[in-house]
């Protein structure tokens, strides 16, 4: 549980007029609660941050930053789109299917994705209808599909944005299969490229967290959200795992908010 009073929510330059009406929504809130609103000024960000919970999101250029939050112990948040339900999410049901046209966002202490599998109810999990989307795990896929991001999730992490093809080349040295590098933009659904999947390779993008709920075996980086229900050790790729997936997704659920929930005290009460 976190107290509003104690964060900083920061808006950054240069939002496309959507994104930035949202912000201002979310900020409005905060300062209704008794949170502090910086707006564009990344150094008045900094100041703040020496007394209160910087809040960052959507991928602005926080890298430094973050770093040196880790490294002298101050406590951040960041925000982004959601897991399940999200904002234009294209291959499984979104928001929009359910009377929630944002969908849903993730906010993490200290983490860009849910760093483990916390006890929680199945409530929330429940709400989101979800389980006819959930498909038994995979296990005689043929090729890979290494999913590739986009730059500002390179820069946030400090990591090349070539990752993806040195990890598909990596590969190469532990199977035969053929790898197929899917770019972040492709308008070809995942679900149809997995289709026929052995496993999905990425650091941490979403479409992992999708691909499991798909039944695709996967492998990530510790960090990612899907990191307990995949492996990190791509030398393992002719070997994935097929775990039991309900109290990862009852968690997910529990790691994500609709907008509403942003500004009814929710997400205060249920971030970790």
């Amino acid at each position: 549980m976190i107290d509003p009073r104690q964060v900083a929510f920061f808006i950054p330059p240069g939002l496309k007029k959507f994104k930035l009406a949202l912000f201002e929504r979310i900020a409005e809130h905060i300062a209704k609660l008794g949170g502090v609103v910086v707006r564009h000024n990344y150094g008045e960000l900094e100041r703040a941050a020496a007394k209160r919970i910087p809040v960052v999101g959507c991928s602005p250029p926080f890298a430094d930053a973050i770093r040196r939050w880790q490294a002298n112990g101050t406590r951040w948040i960041y925000w982004d789109r959601g897991y399940l339900r999200r904002v234009f999410a294209t291959w499984l049901p979104n928001g929009n299917d359910m009377g929630i046209p944002g969908g849903y966002y993730r906010w993490h202490v200290g983490a860009f994705q849910m760093p483990g599998v916390r006890p929680v109810p199945d409530d929330r999990w429940r709400f989101l209808k979800l389980n006819g989307a959930v498909k038994p795990w995979r296990k005689n896929g043929r090729h890979i599909v290494v999913a590739h991001t986009l730059p500002d999730y390179w820069d946030l992490r400090g990591l090349s944005r070539d990752w993806s093809f040195q990890v598909a080349d990596q590969l190469k040295r532990y199977t035969n299969r053929p790898i197929v590098v899917r770019d972040k933009e492709s308008k070809t659904p995942l679900g149809d490229e997995l289709e026929d999947a052995h496993a999905l390779v990425t650091h941490g993008s979403i479409a992992a967290v999708e691909a499991v709920v798909m039944g695709c075996p996967v492998f990530v980086h510790s960090s990612s959200a899907a990191a307990p229900m995949g492996l990190t050790d791509f030398s393992l790729i002719e070997a994935p795992i097929y775990p039991n997936r309900e109290r990862w997704l009852h968690a997910l659920a529990y790691g994500q908010f609709n907008e509403a929930e942003l500004c009814d005290g929710t997400l205060w009460r249920l971030i970790e």
